[in-house]
């Protein structure tokens, strides 16, 4: 885990008061990164990366639960495919979600033994509720094109609700689809 060194300075909001300031001690840099990037450092951001292969209208899902705790995701993903391809996600999913096989999920500082607290779980059955349907993308082309695909992400994270069961389902378009997929997250504690 890095260490950090601060500098004290006044506190307060006015004029001339100043914040502390933070220096990576693996650098003895001034910290001028962005909140994800330092929680990389902190061994606190984790992802899950790979690809699967669907036949036209097959369909393949993967349960995300988070844990019920102060520390809360916050959520981005980037989905691309050869062919037609539709993706949704669901917030409080319920009903189905059975089978599959459990996902680790992998930490960006590989010096670091800090372990996600969400679960994850693919190749589960659909399910059969939610309570928000947070995403409903489709790309991909039809006829001719149907070979031609393409994507969907959020570059804005999303911050998930604590203790809630996610479902994210990939529908395949097209035959011998080849759909690629990355999902990171870091956890970090609520502070209000």
């Amino acid at each position: 885990m890095t260490s950090w060194k601060t500098v004290q300075g006044r506190h307060g909001s006015g004029d001339g008061d100043v914040a502390d300031v933070q220096i990576d001690s693996s650098f003895d840099a001034l910290i001028g990164i962005d909140g994800p990037h330092h929680e990389i450092h902190e061994g606190d951001h984790y992802y899950i990366q790979g690809y699967l292969e669907l036949d036209d209208e097959e369909t393949f899902y993967v349960k995300l639960v988070t844990p019920d705790s102060a520390k809360w995701s916050h959520f981005v993903f980037d989905i691309k495919s050869t062919g037609i391809c539709s993706s949704t996600l669901d917030e409080a999913a319920t009903g189905g979600m059975t089978g599959g096989a459990s996902v680790t999920p992998i930490n960006n500082n590989r010096n670091s033994s800090n372990t996600s607290g969400m679960v994850l779980t693919s190749g589960v059955t659909a399910n059969t509720g939610q309570t928000l349907r947070l995403e409903d993308d489709k790309w991909g082309a039809n006829g001719f094109k149907e070979t031609i695909g393409g994507g969907s992400g959020r570059v804005d994270e999303l911050i998930l609700k604590q203790n809630t069961v996610y479902c994210r389902g990939f529908v395949s378009g097209a035959d011998a689809n080849i759909i690629q997929f990355k999902a990171s997250w870091y956890e970090h504690t609520n502070k209000r």
